[in-house]
């Protein structure tokens, strides 16, 4: 502990030095550009940005890269909230919530919101890392078919806590849900599945930011397009301030823990995370 604590020191130090801070907050800039443009995951601003790093120092280059993720994971949330339109997959949940803020004229409180959460959520995870890294990799190492079945079936039993009013609409929901997610090579096998004729770009399935953008930008689409040209719906103006109140922080900060031990659980199984599957090309000799 004493050891770990001491490296921790050592690090954090030399963090702080002027050009690291620098190339921090460049990297943090970079990564909200990135993350508010629908289409561009975090993961992939990282290997857009990741040549730029080549000529740098190794501790600056891992600075810059985490600075642009965690930066990317945030801005997201920016078009979540503004125009309902994730700008990663990450943020999909925030467009729910955040949207509705915006059309009541609250799209600042919203935004701090998000970035308030974010911050500590982020500190609270690099935490988890120093001290629970080895203790939560054993707990990943025990899930196994069984384990990931019964998480599978509770994901779908939840679609009957989240479907609202009408469950009819839940279930349709899912059951479409379950029918994308054939779509692309059996995990098993490795058969082609509805990958119409073979398609190479189905291999690994449905995009996740691809359909993230369908979901809730084309669904708003459909809605102003409704409506007549003169009664068009539009976002109320920003009146209020990006900060929160003393109350306001302290109703939050019991669902940053509960995010942030959640996050901590889903977070260490493999391909249970925020981020899409990194697109794979199939061999030639793959069927």
């Amino acid at each position: 502990m004493l050891s770990t604590l001491s490296v921790m020191g050592q690090g954090f130090l030399h963090a702080m030095s002027p050009i690291n801070l620098i190339m921090m907050i460049a990297g943090v800039a970079m990564g909200i550009i990135v993350g508010c443009m629908p289409g561009l995951s975090a993961a992939m601003g990282v290997a857009l940005m990741l040549p730029l790093t080549f000529t740098m120092q190794q501790d600056t280059a891992l600075i810059v890269l985490g600075a642009i993720y965690c930066g990317a994971i945030f801005g997201g949330s920016i078009s979540a909230i503004l125009i309902h339109t994730p700008g990663t997959p990450a943020s999909a949940a925030t467009a729910i919530e955040g949207y509705q803020m915006t059309k009541r004229g609250q799209a600042g409180k919203a935004l701090f919101t998000a970035c308030y959460a974010s911050f500590w959520g982020g500190l609270l995870s690099c935490i988890s890392l120093y001290f629970f890294a080895p203790l939560l990799a054993e707990l990943t190492l025990k899930f196994q078919s069984a384990e990931y079945f019964w998480l599978s079936i509770f994901g779908l039993t939840i679609i009957a806590g989240v479907a609202g009013k009408s469950l009819v609409k839940g279930l349709m929901s899912g059951a479409l849900g379950l029918l994308l997610s054939t779509i692309g090579s059996d995990p098993g096998s490795g058969m082609p599945r509805f990958m119409l004729g073979g398609n190479s770009y189905f291999y690994d399935g449905i995009n996740v930011t691809c359909a993230l953008i369908g979901l809730f930008s084309m669904s708003q689409v459909f809605m102003l397009a409704e409506k007549k040209i003169t009664e068009r719906a539009q976002a109320s103006k920003v009146t209020d301030k990006m900060s929160l109140t003393r109350e306001e922080r302290k109703m939050i900060r019991p669902t940053i823990v509960r995010s942030w031990i959640i996050g901590n659980l889903i977070g260490i199984l493999p391909g249970a995370g925020a981020a899409p599957r990194p697109r794979t090309t199939p061999s030639p000799a793959a069927p």
